[in-house]
């Protein structure tokens, strides 16, 4: 039981971003709603390499298996590998959950299911003493003749943290 509590307090969900989050956090979540008008899903024409030229390196893509129900990653952002010590690029969300006991499977379903994006304040998984922002912004990739792919752009921004 004590493993449930820890794994809650690593990714805690929020309604919006704080007034201390990263100023660049808050930068890619405003262009995500700026291409999210009407309702509907930003495209990966409206999230292209020009336009997160700002983010390249803190940005990690999953893409959706609908015949695994799980998120393979893509692409894993070189400011993620430094922050995290970690690459796993072409692994899927579920090993991820597996390693470190948490709830990224799920979180990115949510993004997947309501199109929209999800804010969570996290522990750093290999560095206990770090806070993060992290970002889950889902994106469609639309394929001519064939049926459109989710993807999930992840980003994590360390927090500042307060000295006691």
């Amino acid at each position: 039981m004590a493993d449930l509590q820890i794994s809650q307090e690593k990714e805690i969900l929020l309604q919006e971003l704080s007034d201390d989050a990263p100023r660049e956090a808050r930068k890619l979540l405003a262009l995500w709603q700026e291409f999210a008008n009407q309702g509907r899903t930003p495209t990966r024409d409206d999230f292209n390499a020009e336009n997160l030229a700002p983010w390249h390196e803190d940005i990690s893509i999953y893409e959706y298996h609908p015949e695994k129900d799980d998120f393979q990653i893509l692409l894993e952002g070189e400011n993620i590998i430094a922050l995290t010590g970690e690459d796993w690029r072409g692994a899927f969300s579920r090993e991820v959950d597996c390693h470190f006991s948490t709830g990224l499977h799920a979180a990115l379903s949510l993004a997947r299911r309501t199109g929209q994006p999800q804010i969570h304040q996290l522990q750093i998984f290999q560095k206990e003493w770090r806070r993060g922002v992290r970002l889950l912004l889902p994106v469609i990739l639309q394929k001519d003749g064939k049926e459109d792919v989710c993807q999930v752009f992840l980003a994590i921004f360390p927090m500042r943290d307060l000295m006691l």
